[in-house]
């Protein structure tokens, strides 16, 4: 159940969004904050951009003057997700390296590490083990686990309202889990971002107005990332990979397909989800729309396995990822065609090595092994 209380402040920073939207819409290019289309982008035209940091003072503003001891008690994750929107506030403006960004994560990252206690202790349950961690092991796993869901669910803000609408999906599972084990942090937290992300959207569906930017991908991949690390104290491990599912199999399998082409893994591409499906339906609204009914489909199951084996839920969803790798494979085609092709060839190369003689007793003897096994039928 929603509190009266957060729900009013559900509304107030809903309402605030809106207001520092539309300032940022009017000041963005002044501000420096204008999307150029590029040959990878899904517009045309010059759109503003940098709506993200509505999303984050909105939030930040709700949270400091309402729940100033929960903003004490969380001070690590508010560091952390200050210096992440501080990131992406610079990379809207000059683009930033991977190294600056990678650097700035894993400091975010760490101030939850130490300062909250948030970190990802064990891989779960398997044949009826709790895999433990040790110490340095755990903040590797942490610090790889929130770099890449962060940079991940920046990889898919490329259609309007995708991100927008993946993340507020994320959200309600993680809010859902909260109420159902009582957790005020991930109550508080996923609610007030998902009245931000509603008043955002009211702007980003099709035809977008203004873009969130890195301030707002970037961010959101973090917070969502560290409310998951919470999460996972109340339900099975690997439930994640279902309530986050659309971005982490989007980055698994554009990674994989770049490092088959030899290429860079973080080298850019149009071989997302979002590009894929685009390209398939030619409409950047039914593309989003079902991108985001994959995603509610995938978090209501991740939802109804919380309490299941890490055992049958990793194979289910091994499964599922590998359907989708093979569905998106745009090279599929080609390898049976050259497969058909190279059948054929190998044919023709063995029968002209045999001589007429020889092909006439290899027929005689097959059509002897017919005739014998109809006898037997």
């Amino acid at each position: 159940m929603i509190s009266a209380t957060l729900a009013i402040n559900g509304l107030f920073v809903f309402l605030l969004t809106i207001l520092l939207v539309q300032l940022l819409q009017k000041y963005a290019l002044k501000l420096g904050l204008v999307d150029i289309p590029n040959a990878r982008s899904s517009h045309e035209i010059p759109t503003p951009r940098g709506a993200g940091i509505g999303i984050f003072l909105s939030f930040f503003v709700v949270v400091l003057f309402f729940y100033r001891e929960f903003f004490i008690q969380h001070i690590g994750f508010f560091l952390g997700v200050t210096s992440i929107f501080l990131l992406g506030l610079y990379d809207d403006v000059k683009d930033s390296s991977p190294r600056l960004k990678l650097i700035i994560i894993a400091f975010a990252t760490l101030s939850v590490f130490f300062l909250d206690d948030l970190k990802i202790m064990t891989l779960g349950h398997w044949f009826g083990v709790e895999i433990q961690l040790p110490y340095l092991i755990a903040l590797f796993v942490t610090l790889f686990s929130v770099a890449g869901f962060t940079n991940a669910l920046n990889l898919i803000d490329g259609l309007d309202g995708l991100a927008g609408s993946i993340s507020l999906i994320i959200l309600a599972s993680l809010y859902y889990i909260g109420v159902l084990y009582n957790d005020e942090f991930l109550m508080v937290i996923s609610f007030l971002v998902m009245c931000t992300l509603l008043g955002f959207l009211l702007f980003n569906w099709y035809p977008a107005t203004i873009f969130m930017g890195d301030s707002g991908s970037l961010v959101l991949g973090f917070i969502i990332s560290v409310l998951s690390i919470k999460a996972v104290e109340y339900v099975s491990d690997t439930t994640i990979f279902f309530i986050a599912a659309v971005p982490i199999i989007d980055t698994i399998i554009v990674m994989t397909r770049r490092i088959q082409r030899g290429l860079s893994p973080f080298s850019p591409d149009k071989s997302h989800f979002h590009h894929k499906i685009l390209m398939l339906k030619g409409s950047v609204d039914a593309s989003v729309h079902i991108l985001v009914s994959l995603q509610i489909i995938l978090s209501v199951i991740g939802l109804l396995l919380r309490d299941k084996s890490d055992i049958i839920n990793l194979l289910l969803f091994s499964i599922i990822l590998f359907v989708f790798f093979q569905a998106l494979d745009d090279r599929k085609k080609h390898r049976d065609l050259l497969l058909i092709s190279r059948g054929k060839m190998l044919g023709v190369k063995f029968l002209k090595k045999i001589s007429r003689c020889k092909t006439i007793i290899l027929t005689l003897i097959g059509l002897s092994i017919i005739i014998l096994i109809k006898q037997f039928l």
